[in-house]
């Protein structure tokens, strides 16, 4: 892989549509509600329906030859190959449905979820985009490695 990849999740579009909702009931709180009667519920309504919906339509990951560069509804990450030991798929069940996400595990044993990647099935089964999204992942990754052990001169 010799450009940049991204990963998004079209499950991103029910966070932006819950944001545009929270937008909208800040706006009609605002306009029905006196500003000094629930100045809090008003400025949270708007700057967290703004958030959700800004977020969750730039929720990605991009994978390039020096890393991945990660951007959730609530955390932003960049991290370069060398530090990646591994790329998994890790299912976390309910009752109802699994959610399957990435998780980056990184040497000195800190992992890092891509929780913004996540994708949904029905009982325990594994999610096909988040599986393939991981195997390329992990493509990346092992090519970063070949480049990384040849002689610096090309001998």
């Amino acid at each position: 892989m010799n450009g940049k990849v991204t990963f998004r999740s079209p499950w991103n579009i029910l966070v932006c549509g819950s944001g545009l909702l929270l937008l909208l009931v800040g706006y009609a709180t605002a306009s029905e509600t006196p500003w000094t009667q629930a100045p809090f519920t008003i400025t949270a309504s708007l700057v967290g329906g703004l958030w959700m919906s800004v977020r969750g339509a730039l929720c990605a990951a991009w994978v390039d030859p020096s890393g991945i560069r990660y951007l959730g509804v609530f955390s932003a990450e960049r991290i370069p190959w060398a530090v990646v030991e591994e790329v998994t798929c890790e299912l976390r069940g309910g009752t109802l449905m699994t959610s399957a996400m990435p998780v980056l595990k990184l040497k000195g044993g800190r992992s890092v979820s891509l929780d913004g990647l996540a994708g949904y099935t029905l009982g325990n089964d594994e999610n096909s985009r988040v599986t393939r999204q991981v195997h390329e992942m992990n493509a990346t990754l092992k090519l970063h490695r070949s480049i990384g052990r040849r002689p610096f001169n090309g001998a």
